[in-house]
């Protein structure tokens, strides 16, 4: 069977529009992915919506292809760091918002009843795989707290006890100090110990 080649033209009803965007611009991500993937490749790509809203992918990350980007044009700029960095974490909020805005537009169901049975299907995947990222990074980011808090508690633990180490030696130490000097106050000559007056063992016999 000869597959119909669909007319590429300009959607006219918007919810079906969005959709469409919102799927062509995954799978145009997900190539660009592969690609930089399967070629060892530095990939950017950089979309704005009809409403000016940015989405971009980047590999290994989109500062680092815009810098070599720039200075393999001559941008002498290229090296900046400053505004660039800015720019760029801009960008991710910016991204991160909209991804949270169309999330929200599934949540809630807006504008279902003029979506397609194929649209409905298609946003719920898209659901399901959001609320499973944000399930696995919930989890990373417990397990992380879990570790850190046994790490905490393992250097607290070492801590006692290199501090009960020391106050047992200082007690031994005081301990045998004693026994020491009383061991020297009972051997000593009785006219060496202070206090005890000294015989006069010449006038004894007189």
């Amino acid at each position: 069977m000869v597959r119909t080649k669909i007319k590429i033209k300009r959607i006219e009803n918007a919810t079906t529009r969005q959709v469409t965007f919102s799927k062509r611009r995954g799978g145009l991500f997900k190539k660009a992915h592969d690609l930089s993937v399967l070629c060892d490749a530095e990939v950017a790509v950089i979309i704005f919506s009809s409403k000016g809203k940015l989405f971009h992918f980047g590999n290994p990350s989109m500062e680092t292809v815009l810098k070599r980007y720039m200075k393999a044009n001559g941008d002498p700029k290229a090296g900046d760091n400053g505004s660039s960095t800015d720019n760029v974490e801009a960008d991710h909020l910016t991204v991160f918002t909209e991804k949270l805005k169309l999330l929200q537009s599934v949540v809630i169901g807006d504008d279902l009843e003029r979506l397609s049975v194929r649209d409905i299907i298609y946003l719920e995947q898209q659901f399901h795989e959001n609320l499973g990222r944000i399930r696995a990074k919930k989890d990373e980011l417990m397990l992380e707290r879990n570790n850190d808090l046994m790490q905490k508690m393992a250097d607290t633990r070492r801590r006692t006890n290199v501090n009960t180490s020391m106050l047992n030696r200082l007690a031994d130490f005081c301990s045998s100090d004693i026994i020491g000097s009383r061991t020297f106050v009972e051997n000593e000559p009785a006219d060496h110990v202070v206090g005890v007056p000294r015989t006069d063992t010449s006038r004894a016999g007189r």
